[in-house]
Order: C-alpha cells, then structure tokens, then sequence
C-alpha cells in the first residue's frame, strides 16, 4: 500500500470516527419525548434497531406560513361569514322581512345553500395553524440504523417509514437556536402530465437538525 493510500484510508476513519462522535449519545433522545410519543416510536421499532436521533417539530419553526394562512382565513371569513348569516337567518325565518329588501324563500334557500362551502373553507383557514401546533406536539421525526419514522401519536397512531438506502439526497434549512428544516429526497416519480417530481420526506422545525443530518448520512448507502 502506498503511502497515499495510507493517508487517504486515514483520512477516511477519521471522518466515519467524527461522524459517529457527532451522533454518539443520540440514543438517549427517546428520553426527550413525550411519554405517549416515546411509547409510541418503541413500539415501532424491531428487535436490534437502534435509535440515533429522535425529535420533535416545533410549530414557530413554521410561524411565518401560519401567520399568513391565519390572516388570509381572517379576511376570508370577515366577508363570508356576514354574507352566510344574513342568508341563512332569511332562509330560515329569523330576519324580518322588508319591503323591497326580502329576497324570497326560494332564493335565499339557495345561497344558504351556496355559501356553505365558503363557511366551511374560512373556518378551516382560521382553524388550521391551531391544529398544526397540536399536531407538532403529537409527531416525533426519528432516525435509527435501519429506517427513518415520523409518528404522529392521536386516536390511532400513524407511522410514515422508508429505509436509509433509498435515501438519495437531503436539502437542510437552519433555523434559530439550532432548529432547521430536513428535505429527505428517496425517489423520484412522474405525474399525470408526464412530468417528473422528487418524492421527499419532510421534517419541519426539527431540534438539532445537524444531528439529524449527520445521523441520516452515517447510516446512507450514498454518503458511506
């Protein structure tokens, strides 16, 4: 073996060294969930899989697209619902009837009618950042030897996993506070147009995203 083989194989156990030095310990993030999540993700994993990383989102990390989606159902509902009420309180007969001002039975049945969908769209944009920080409390991003898991822990419990070999690219966004955003690429498929997408696996907002990174790309086939 030359000598810069012999530097190359060096430098080689050097950076599989510092990876596994980076994640060592990481194990011990089960003991950083909730107890229903941490009793979710044990019973997801098989005999001999060993945890690497584990976290879970933080809503804030996705604040900003809250915030907006919360102001947009805010002003959607601010002109839908009025509209829906006067409708439905003349449908129904709870509006006085006004000489010149009554739109008739019939009509004022099809616009309560009509405008439910738009009720129902406003209530769900107003609803919807409240029900993503719940989720986040609920969801738990894990990294093991094997596989990547997110577990979302309600009524039933649901579990996305892929194997690390088909992992194929990431694409990281760093947050504050050492928070981040993983985009997990393992695959790619076409649409109905013909047109080719990346099938991602996404970990908003996760805790660490260093670690996690460092973790998914010791166990990738790729990055070995």
């Amino acid at each position: 073996m030359s000598a810069n083989d012999v530097l190359w194989e060096s430098r080689r156990h050097n950076h599989v060294f510092a990876i596994h030095a980076y994640i060592e310990g990481m194990s011990t993030d089960l003991t950083r969930l909730t107890p229903d999540l941490r009793k979710a993700v044990s019973g997801e994993l098989m005999s001999g899989e060993r945890v690497l990383y584990a976290g879970m989102p933080d809503w804030r990390s996705e604040g900003g697209k809250l915030a907006v989606t919360f102001a947009f159902g805010f002003f959607w509902s601010m002109l839908a619902f009025p509209v829906a009420f006067f409708v439905w309180a003349e449908a129904l007969g709870f509006r006085p009837a006004q000489a010149g001002q009554a739109m008739g039975q019939g009509l004022a049945i099809f616009f309560s009618i009509f405008m439910i969908p738009f009720v129902v769209i406003g209530a769900v944009l107003l609803a919807a950042p409240f029900i993503a920080a719940f989720r986040t409390s609920r969801t738990a991003h894990v990294v093991t030897d094997k596989r990547l898991l997110s577990v979302i822990r309600a009524k039933r419990t649901a579990v996305e996993s892929i194997k690390v070999d088909v992992v194929k690219f990431l694409t990281r966004r760093d947050g504050r506070a050492g928070r981040g955003s993983l985009s997990i690429g393992y695959g790619i498929e076409q649409d109905s147009d013909g047109d080719t997408r990346a099938l991602t696996l996404d970990w908003p907002g996760i805790c660490d995203v260093k670690r996690a990174e460092a973790a998914i790309r010791s166990v990738a086939g790729w990055a070995r």
